[in-house]
């Protein structure tokens, strides 16, 4: 392909990719983006946080840019920039949403759900690394009863300190979760969608606002919640993904902490 004349838009995700954990970014980045001002590529981001808290995030690391579309809570919700609107695609049911908070029972597990720019949790967290981590996004977290949630919401998170990530995954390996699709969006969170909702339907949306092909759309990711955008779309993985995730998309760019988007 070539990419300069077939490409119609760059689709981002954000953490791990456009900056780490810990907000750093690179000069290289920086400079990509501006590069992409002026160029015709629609640029996008696509994050597993919801759209509100995806753009704050963005301006926190680049100051204010002329993104077009931003796809949260892992293709759940849909933001149009110019427009400043924003709508939520796939809810969850607020049947689903206690449902999927009873199913979840380990106790060094919280589940939480944004209420606008609150973050409800069904227990304390106490983990020092997962408070620095809810601090780092703006969270404050509020006991709430799930059994008391009335409302559809874009997903359900799941939190846990990443020294406990192995029994984790073996924890959730073993419960009853049809109807349900989930995946890590960073070392500390699980994220719950509908069946069927993904980082795909970012890429679905887009093809048809700009009517054109999947293939035309190149997606930068590097979590397994972005493994369904890389995949659908022209994707490229980060140098700093999971070697058993760089085996699956055939093209490869820099880890981002030395971050050079040679196609611009």
């Amino acid at each position: 392909m070539n990419y300069k004349e077939e490409i119609k838009a760059i689709v981002f995700d954000f953490d791990g990719t456009l900056i780490d954990f810990d907000y750093n970014t690179t000069e290289y980045t920086r400079r990509a983006l501006e590069a992409l001002k002026e160029s015709k590529y629609k640029v996008c981001l696509s994050s597993g946080r919801p759209c509100f808290l995806a753009v704050k995030a963005f301006e926190k690391a680049f100051g204010e840019y002329p993104l077009d579309y931003v796809f949260g809570c892992n293709g759940s919700e849909f933001m149009d920039c110019k427009a400043n609107k924003t709508e939520i695609l796939f809810p969850l049911k607020a049947e689903e949403v206690r449902n999927i908070e009873k199913i979840i029972k380990a106790d060094y597990l919280v589940c939480g759900i944004y209420d606008d720019d609150i973050f409800l949790v069904n227990k304390p967290c106490e983990n020092k690394a997962l408070k620095s981590w809810l601090k780092a996004r703006w969270l404050t977290p509020v006991l709430f009863d799930f059994s008391r949630n009335d409302l559809e919401r874009s997903k359900v998170l799941v939190l846990n300190d990443p020294a406990d990530r192995q029994r984790e995954e073996e924890y959730i390996a073993s419960l009853n979760l049809q109807g349900y699709s989930y995946a890590y969006s960073s070392p500390y969170c699980l994220e719950f969608v509908p069946d069927g909702v993904s980082k795909a339907k970012a890429v679905e949306k887009l093809s048809e606002i700009l009517e054109c092909d999947a293939k035309q759309i190149l997606s930068f990711g590097d979590n397994d919640n972005d493994m369904p955008m890389l995949l659908s779309s022209t994707g490229v993985i980060m140098g700093n993904a999971k070697e058993s995730l760089k085996e699956m998309i055939p093209l490869h760019t820099s880890s981002v902490d030395e971050m050079v988007y040679m196609i611009f």
